[in-house]
């Protein structure tokens, strides 16, 4: 039982840590650690030919971020998300899995009484593509094609957009493009997340 207390107890002052900052006449930290969830439009440049473009959720977006200076900061994400690609006569069908990771610096603009995040910075990926093939208007294999994977660089270009809910919370929204560099690997992307300050 007074195990339990103490772990409630140091639970409390971890969540109250800005608060011991300020009153101790310390820096607040300005680090926020975050999950977001959105949607997606890839575009993928598969080798053996033509692939459609899939719309598909982001279920998985870790972020990490922190002040530089005043209007500077670094963004951190990591991503994870499956989707899948429909196949037709011309368009190769295949199942994709994305693990990756963002890094951006990003300035706070202010105009009237917005304040958005503009944001520049690389994205890279490992990406699996496994039941590449194409299939007849019946559904019926036409072709099949050896399962790949590849490494993809983009330079990610975004606008964040952030609202308080408290002093330690806040709600987050990104559109984000990926301009392949390397890999083939094209995305818009819009997603919703939470923010907390630590």
């Amino acid at each position: 039982m007074r195990a339990m207390q103490w772990m409630m107890a140091l639970l409390a002052l971890s969540l109250s840590g800005g608060a011991w900052a300020a009153a101790l006449g310390l820096p607040e930290s300005t680090a926020r650690i975050g999950y977001a969830a959105g949607v997606s439009r890839l575009t993928v440049d598969d080798p053996a030919g033509p692939a459609e473009t899939a719309i598909n959720a982001q279920p998985l977006t870790l972020i990490y971020t922190d002040l530089l200076s005043g209007k500077l900061r670094y963004w951190v994400e990591g991503y994870y998300f499956p989707t899948t690609l429909d196949a037709s006569t011309t368009d190769i069908g295949q199942d994709i899995s994305r693990i990756g990771a963002q890094l951006a610096l990003q300035r706070n603009v202010q105009w009237r009484q917005w304040s958005p995040w503009l944001g520049l910075g690389i994205d890279v990926s490992r990406n699996s593509f496994t039941h590449r093939h194409t299939a007849d208007s019946d559904g019926f294999l036409l072709n099949s094609y050896a399962d790949r994977s590849a490494t993809a660089f983009g330079i990610s270009a975004h606008l964040v957009n952030e609202w308080a809910l408290t002093r330690d919370w806040d709600i987050s929204a990104k559109l984000g493009q990926v301009f392949a560099v390397s890999g083939g690997m094209n995305e818009t992307s819009l997603s919703v997340g939470v923010l907390y300050r630590y």
